[in-house]
């Protein structure tokens, strides 16, 4: 009954996934409509930098996107900066058929016309191509490079039928991006003026076969970057209508005492969440291992490989309204939770149900009074030489009934503090802004970050492509502002400290 370290990991990540599927959907964002006018619709994904991305980890990802990039063109960013200037868009379109990577088209605002035309001058002198006209514009035609420019906008792509399509979207106002209802509505609901906005075609992802459209089919996304914070804004829109619902959270419910936690989630409708869950991940190609296996599943008989419960019967059910599940990972490597839930008709019978399972694996259920509100333990006394007395208490959970609310935890000591003086830690334009929070997971990554980085190697990786960014992150704060109109609103906030 006692939760084991390991399994708290999988625990959390259970949680963190139901929410973010409840509360939001896949990845990414868009450009602003004069360069989306050369976007054709069935574009994968859209990428804009606004402005040179100075901050961390912008700087170092973009650098070396597009370092690699243009090398495959035989250009390096060194000699193509002087003229470039800022607003450079890039849109990635799938493959007729089989082929190592999307297609590609490249928008450059030029700042130096003279300069620009010099430049592509004499690297066409050195490079094999033939000229072509479309639309009576011309083309330069190369093995894997064609190029043409439109006033003070340079195309790149790489092929003749990308640049082509491209071209022919900007003279079809029914054929780009920018006319599309989901961006012209999106659009200006995000950041008026961020650094970045990511387009993404979520069906392009969607599993083969798949006869339904997926959960969600589109995301834009607005990258903030300001001091030590990146803001990631995000619309998600769904193909249907949400058949879940919650009224925005209490702040109170999302407070408590000192330390402030290592890991909040909060969210609703956990069991109907989960289900969803599962079903949706279906519904893209990312849902599943390159072997075909499920992602969710394993993760929970992990959690329960050690601990006879069934989660999704036995503990799901207790938050089948709101939830906030608080994580402290104390000095000496241990975890101490905390998880609040809004009490149900469903709750007496579920929780004799794990009395019993309690008694079943040698746990005494006592019944209490703390701080003259009485309260369950599950206790078992065990050998310890160590202690006076030759025996030591084990206590796996303590519950009690506050109000409306169902209050469980880890240990006595966390159910009393609990009622003491209360902290809110979230970050202070949350406390300000005018949206309610539907649910939230936050995360103190500093503490974090080595035992993750253990088990998942990909974020050393991550760290060192960004020049240690990943370890100077302090937290991050993932808020769902519900759905409104079938967009699904989001905002990631990152903070970190100076290098």
């Amino acid at each position: 009954m006692q939760l084991h370290q390991r399994s708290l990991w999988s625990s959390l990540l259970v949680f963190i996934l139901c929410w973010l599927f409840l509360m939001c959907g896949q990845p990414a964002f868009a450009a602003d409509s004069d360069d989306l006018i050369f976007i054709p619709r069935q574009a994968q994904s859209v990428l804009k930098l606004n402005q040179p991305p100075s901050s961390d980890p912008l700087h170092f990802l973009v650098e070396r996107f597009w370092t690699s990039q243009l090398a495959h063109w035989g250009l390096s960013w060194s000699e193509i900066n002087d003229w470039v200037g800022e607003g450079v868009t890039l849109a990635q379109f799938p493959c007729p058929e089989a082929c190592s990577s999307p297609r590609q088209l490249w928008i450059l605002p030029l700042k130096r016309l003279g300069a620009a035309t010099a430049f592509w001058e004499t690297y066409w002198q050195g490079h094999p191509f033939e000229v072509q006209v479309y639309q009576n514009i011309p083309l330069q035609v190369g093995k894997d490079l064609v190029t043409a420019r439109l006033g003070d906008r340079l195309l790149l792509a790489s092929d003749v039928e990308t640049m082509t399509a491209s071209l022919g979207a900007a003279v079809t106002a029914d054929g780009h991006l920018a006319g599309l209802t989901f961006y012209q509505v999106a659009r200006p609901q995000l950041e008026a003026e961020p650094t970045a906005l990511y387009y993404v075609n979520l069906q392009s992802l969607s599993s083969e076969g798949r006869q339904l459209a997926p959960t969600y089919d589109r995301l834009l996304l607005a990258v903030k970057a300001q001091a030590n914070e990146l803001h990631l804004q995000m619309l998600l829109h769904r193909t249907s209508d949400a058949t879940l619902a919650s009224d925005p959270f209490d702040l109170e419910f999302l407070r408590f005492p000192e330390p402030i936690p290592t890991v909040v989630v909060a969210g609703a409708h956990l069991p109907e969440g989960y289900s969803q869950l599962t079903a949706a991940l279906a519904d893209y190609r990312f849902g599943k291992t390159p072997q075909g296996d499920d992602i969710v599943s394993p993760l929970l008989q992990d959690l329960t490989a050690d601990i006879p419960v069934d989660l999704t019967s036995q503990i799901f059910p207790l938050a089948s309204d709101r939830f906030c599940l608080a994580l402290w990972y104390l000095a000496d490597k241990h975890w101490q939770w905390l998880w609040q839930t809004t009490h149900t008709p469903e709750t007496a019978t579920l929780l004799h149900q794990l009395d019993d399972l309690a008694r079943a694996n040698g746990y005494e259920v006592n019944r209490l009074v703390l701080d003259k509100e009485p309260v369950t333990a599950w206790v078992k006394l065990m050998l310890d030489p160590q202690t006076r007395t030759g025996l030591v208490s084990d206590v796996a959970a303590a519950y009690g009934q506050r109000g409306d609310r169902l209050i469980l935890a880890s240990s006595l000591s966390v159910f009393s503090q609990h009622q003491s003086k209360k902290l809110s830690w979230l970050p202070e334009h949350l406390l300000r802004q005018r949206q309610g929070i539907h649910g939230l997971v936050y995360a103190r990554w500093p503490q974090l970050f080595a035992p993750l980085s253990q088990r998942w190697p990909l974020l050393q990786y991550l760290n060192g492509i960004t020049a240690g960014w990943l370890e100077r992150l302090q937290s991050l704060t993932l808020v769902n502002y519900g759905v409104r109109d079938r967009l699904q609103h989001l905002e990631l906030i990152l903070s970190s400290k100076n290098a």
